[in-house]
C-alpha cells in the first residue's frame, strides 16, 4: 500500500514537471471539441427532453431481424465475419454498393468503393490525403461541425458561404471564386455539402444549383466532397439526383453512410470516388486502422442482400415523417411568433432562427435547469463566428409522446426571454 501511494505522487510529479505544450504537434492548437458531441451527454440524462443529438430513433432498430440474420452468420461465415478483411472492405459489400449507387444514377464499380469507419472516417481520410496546411476549404454556413473539424484538424482554413432554402447560394460562392481569381489569392481545392436534409438545417439544395455547382467545380478546378447520410429518408416531395450524378471528370466524392438507415453501431460508412483517390484513402486508412470490422459489412451485407434493409427503410420513413409532423405542429403551436424556423422534407433535424439578440448557447443553460429540455446551440456551425441566435432541433430520437411537450417547454422558456433580454439598437435593426 505504501509503495502504491509513493509512486502514484511520484508518477504525478513526473507528469506535472512535463511541458506538453512543447511536445504537442503545432496542429493541436487549432483543434476543437465537437459541441454536438458534447450535447450528446444530455440525451443521457432521463430527465431532460433532449433534442441535441441527431439520434437514430432507437425504438427503429431491426433487433428480431438483426438476431436472425447474426445466427446465420455464425453459422456459415463466422471465419469471414470474425477475421481481419481487406482495407479496402469485404468485396461483397462493395459490390452492393456498387449496384445501389448505379441504380441511383452514379455508375459505379467494385474498385471505386472503399468501406470506411462511418462516414466521418472517411472525411478524415479525404482531407489527410487532399488538404495542406493553410489551404481553403468551402463551407455552407451553417454546416456539419464534424465536416469542419476534420478538415482544421489538418490546418485547413474554413471558408463559409451563406445558404437560403434551396441551400448552398452557388452564386455567392461563384463571386468569392470569381474575386480570389482577380486578386490571385490561393482557389480552394475542396468544398464540402451535405445537399439532402442538410445537417444542421434540414433543407435540400435545389436542382438548378447542383448543375451549377458541379460546373464551378470544373471551371475553378475544385474537388468536392458530397456527404449523404440522410438522403434515403425523404419524407415528402421527389428525390433529386445526387451531386455525382454531373459528374464527369470524378471530381465528386461521394460520402454514403449505413448508420442512419440500419443502425450506428457498427459504424460503416463507404466512399464513393475515382480509383486513383480510392488508392489513397486505402494507403491513408493503413495507417489508422488496417481495416473495417468485417463482423458489421457482414451483418449490413446479409441484412440488405435478403432485402430487409429497403423494408427497414420504408419503416424509417414512416416513423420520422410521424415525428416530423409532430414537431412542426408542435413549433407553430408553441413557439414565440418571432422565432422561425424551416421545414425539411426529410432527414433528422429542423433549424430555429431567433431573434438577433438572443444568444442560443448563453440561453440553453437555463433552459435546461427549469424546463428540462435541451438542444444543440447553433453558434458552432457556422465558421464566422456568426449564428449565435440560432438552434438546431433534433426530432428523431425523441419519443412523439415527448415531442409537443419538449417543444412547449421550449416555447415558454423563449418566450419569457424575449420579454427579459432587451436587444441593442444594432440588434433590432438585424431583426426587423
Amino acid at each position: 500500500m505504501f509503495l502504491s501511494v509513493c509512486f502514484s505522487a511520484q508518477t504525478r510529479g513526473f507528469m506535472d514537471m512535463i511541458n506538453w505544450q512543447r511536445l504537442l504537434a503545432q496542429r493541436t492548437v487549432g483543434m476543437r471539441a465537437s459541441e454536438i458531441r458534447d450535447a450528446f451527454q444530455l440525451a443521457e440524462r432521463p430527465d431532460i427532453i433532449s433534442f441535441a443529438g441527431g439520434f437514430p430513433a432507437p425504438e427503429s432498430f431491426p433487433v428480431t431481424e438483426l438476431r436472425q440474420v447474426m445466427q446465420r452468420l455464425m453459422e456459415s461465415e463466422a471465419d469471414v465475419a470474425l477475421q481481419y478483411g481487406p482495407t479496402e472492405g469485404i468485396y461483397e459489400l462493395r459490390c452492393l454498393i456498387a449496384e445501389r449507387m448505379s441504380r441511383e444514377g452514379i455508375l459505379t464499380k467494385p474498385e471505386h468503393v472503399i468501406i470506411t469507419n462511418g462516414s466521418q472516417q472517411a472525411l478524415d481520410l479525404l482531407f489527410k490525403i487532399l488538404i495542406n496546411p493553410g489551404e481553403p476549404v468551402v463551407y455552407e454556413l451553417p454546416a456539419y461541425i464534424g465536416g469542419i473539424n476534420a478538415a482544421v484538424n489538418y490546418e485547413a482554413k474554413p471558408v463559409g458561404v451563406r445558404q437560403d432554402e434551396q441551400g448552398l447560394d452557388v452564386g455567392a460562392l461563384e463571386q468569392y471564386l470569381a474575386k480570389q481569381r482577380e486578386q490571385g489569392a490561393p482557389l480552394p481545392k475542396v468544398l464540402y455539402i451535405v445537399p439532402n436534409f442538410h445537417n444542421p438545417t434540414g433543407v435540400t439544395l435545389s436542382l438548378s444549383r447542383r448543375e451549377r455547382l458541379v460546373a464551378l467545380a470544373r471551371d475553378y478546378d475544385f474537388t468536392i466532397i458530397e456527404d449523404n447520410p440522410y438522403g434515403d429518408l425523404r419524407l415528402e416531395g421527389t428525390s433529386l439526383p445526387h451531386l455525382k450524378t454531373f459528374d464527369t471528370d470524378g471530381r465528386v466524392f461521394y460520402l454514403g453512410s449505413f448508420s442512419k438507415i440500419c443502425i450506428p453501431g457498427v459504424r460503416l460508412g463507404w466512399l464513393v470516388a475515382d480509383p486513383v483517390i480510392i488508392q489513397k484513402v486505402c494507403i491513408a486508412k493503413q495507417g489508422s486502422d488496417l481495416c473495417t470490422n468485417s463482423l458489421g459489412q457482414k451483418l449490413v451485407c446479409e441484412f440488405a442482400k435478403s432485402g430487409l434493409l429497403d423494408q427497414h427503410i420504408g419503416t424509417l420513413k414512416s416513423i420520422y415523417k410521424r415525428k416530423r409532423d409532430l414537431a412542426l405542429a408542435a413549433l407553430t403551436e408553441y413557439l414565440p411568433k418571432e422565432v422561425r424556423w424551416t421545414q425539411p422534407q426529410g432527414g433528422f433535424f429542423i433549424w430555429i432562427t431567433l431573434p438577433a439578440h438572443l444568444d442560443a448557447k448563453q440561453l440553453l443553460p437555463g433552459l435546461v435547469a427549469k424546463e428540462k429540455t435541451a438542444y444543440v446551440p447553433g453558434g458552432a456551425f457556422f465558421v464566422d463566428g456568426s449564428g449565435k441566435n440560432t438552434i438546431r432541433l433534433a426530432f428523431s430520437q425523441v419519443s412523439e409522446d415527448d415531442m409537443a411537450e419538449g417543444i412547449k417547454r421550449l416555447g415558454r422558456y423563449l418566450d419569457r426571454m424575449l420579454h427579459s433580454v432587451r436587444p441593442t439598437r444594432a440588434e433590432a435593426f438585424r431583426s426587423a
